[in-house]
């Protein structure tokens, strides 16, 4: 039985490993601590900050030995920082720690007692690769945000960020805006290059951070996709993914709700519907009958109503693009159903912190032995 831990107390932790979330993880007395911070084999001084009867959260006081991946981060800023937080571990722990995430979740959330070989997929670059980001300002001030504040750390170089978003943050820093908020820098404008192909995007639309790997995250996701009558894409964005089922698929419905939806109308010739997709596919997704669903949600997931939908549809296919592991595991479980997980790309999207992005392929059982579904040979060009 553990014993609650009392807010300020210090004692000696070994961090065992890290959580989904990037915190480290390790045992007091039987209670489960977690450390922001921390590296696996970390032998730490720490005092509790957050505690419930369980578990606690605590902050390093000192560090007492090293664990053998941990290293100096390369940044000034990043003690207090919170837009990195694996910047004290190095690339090769970052990407193993992520796997492990990624499979424990899926197994103990997603109850999948087997799963597929992971296949991986770094980050051409380390550093410098974040083509957009959200800073913050205030009384002059302008970064990021302080980790566990709203309050605004004063950056004036980030070493994640690409050349052209640094220029844009100097831009902001000699002229910084009135008042407290957030402003999305970015180094596109208003127009995206992936390859051969160029996207028309307006303010707020959302594009992945990591520019370096957009090419690559395009072939990935068409070619998993495969090829046919009819694709449903729901989440569709400003279209990115919906450009190659164009090439791969007869016909196209493409879902997205709000401006996102008219930005996919002009860089797209699918059939864009407009609507929330908890709205729109349990209406629809069964009637149409698609051979192949495109899942790209938010980081909260899925609703429900959607999940139920997929499943039920008979869809051969299910392809699942997710930025967080718990999520992917959650509604994993809620749809499957006839589906068999038969493919995972665990893609380090974001390097320097503890984000993932994973690509989950689902093909139904009785398609699979009727051999029906074909994957796309040249990925998605």
């Amino acid at each position: 039985m553990s014993a609650p831990a009392e807010l300020g107390s210090e004692f000696d932790l070994r961090v065992d490993a890290l959580a989904a979330g990037g915190e480290g993880v390790g045992r007091h007395v039987g209670l489960v601590v977690f450390v922001p911070r921390s590296a696996p084999g970390d032998r730490l001084r720490v005092r509790v900050t957050h505690a419930q009867r369980r578990w606690a959260r605590a902050e390093i006081v000192s560090i007492l030995e090293p664990g053998p991946h941990r290293r100096e981060a390369r940044c000034a800023h990043y003690a207090r920082c919170g837009g990195c937080d694996w910047m004290h571990m190095d690339e090769q722990e970052q990407t193993r720690a992520r796997i492990e995430i990624v499979c424990e979740a899926l197994r103990r959330i997603g109850g999948l007692s087997e799963l597929p070989a992971i296949e991986q997929v770094a980050s051409p670059r380390a550093f410098g690769y974040r083509s957009r980001a959200r800073v913050a300002h205030a009384g002059g001030r302008v970064g990021f945000r302080e980790r566990a504040s709203r309050e605004v750390v004063d950056v004036d170089l980030c070493p994640v960020l690409d050349a052209g978003a640094q220029a844009r943050l100097t831009e902001l820093r000699a002229d910084p805006p009135a008042g407290r908020g957030d402003v999305e820098i970015d180094s596109y404008g208003g127009e995206l290059r992936v390859g051969s192909r160029v996207y028309r995007i307006g303010p707020g639309a959302f594009f992945q951070p990591n520019g370096a790997l957009w090419e690559r995250w395009y072939q990935i996701v068409v070619e998993a996709c495969g090829t046919g009558q009819l694709a449903v894409e729901l989440y569709a964005g400003v279209g990115f993914y919906t450009v190659g089922l164009e090439r791969s698929f007869e016909r196209v419905i493409a879902v997205e709700r709000g401006n996102a939806a008219r930005w996919a109308k002009r860089n797209t010739h699918a059939s864009v519907i407009r609507a929330a997709v908890e709205d729109w596919a349990p209406r629809e997704l069964g009637r149409i009958a698609p051979e192949m669903v495109l899942l790209n949600p938010p980081r909260s997931g899925c609703h429900k109503s959607v999940l139920d939908a997929v499943r039920e549809s008979g869809a051969g296919r299910l392809v699942y693009v997710a930025c967080d592991p718990v999520t992917l595991a959650r509604d994993l479980r809620r749809c499957m159903g006839d589906l068999e997980l038969v493919r995972l790309v665990v893609m380090d999207s974001l390097p320097q912190t503890h984000h993932v992005e994973v690509v989950a392929v689902l093909e139904r059982v009785d398609s699979r032995r009727a051999g029906h579904l074909h994957s796309h040979p040249l990925g998605g060009e």
